[in-house]
């Protein structure tokens, strides 16, 4: 048995993983979903990623993984947020995460601008219909005043750091 504390806080080791999800698929949906759920609680970029890594492996049911998703999307950390995204999109689908993302536009706008900046870079190429949907949405989100700027850093030697991803190509 493990306990979900042990697991978060200790160092991460491949057996060990690899015994935990065995593990997890011996439970029952709601056991596993509750342990899994458990793991979420320990916020920051590796925690988050290991949990939802276990999620992607292990939660089965559609109503599980939407609430997980519906947890992620509350106050998402910059970086994490991608791997939340990734989470949904294998278990919910493409087309259900863009259209959650927005329908947050309103009421949690935050979320959609952190969400509209990792989507274009993790959406399947053949989810061309999705893609649009998420240009229209940018365009939608800019026009509200949603996204912030990039911030565009240059070394010494004048080569970017970061580049505006939502630039429109000529």
């Amino acid at each position: 048995m493990f306990i979900a504390k042990e697991i978060m806080e200790g160092r991460r080791d491949s057996i060990r993983d690899r015994k935990l999800k065995k593990w997890l698929r011996t439970l029952s949906d709601d056991e596993r979903f509750a342990f899994i759920l458990e793991c979420l609680d320990y916020r920051g970029y590796s925690p988050e990623c290991f949990a939802l890594e276990l999620a992607t492996s292990c939660i089965s049911r559609k109503g599980d993984a939407h609430k997980i998703f519906r947890k992620g999307i509350v106050n998402p950390d910059a970086s994490s947020i991608k791997f939340w995204l990734e989470f949904a999109i294998k278990k919910l689908g493409a087309r259900t995460v863009v259209e959650k993302v927005a329908s947050e536009l309103d009421s949690n706008p935050d979320f959609v601008d952190k969400a509209v900046y990792w989507l274009p870079i993790i959406l399947p190429d053949t989810e061309t219909r999705q893609r649009e949907k998420v240009k229209d949405l940018i365009r939608i989100a800019k026009k509200r005043g949603i996204l912030r700027g990039s911030v565009i850093n240059r070394n010494s030697d004048g080569t970017v750091l970061f580049s505006n991803i939502y630039k429109e190509k000529s």
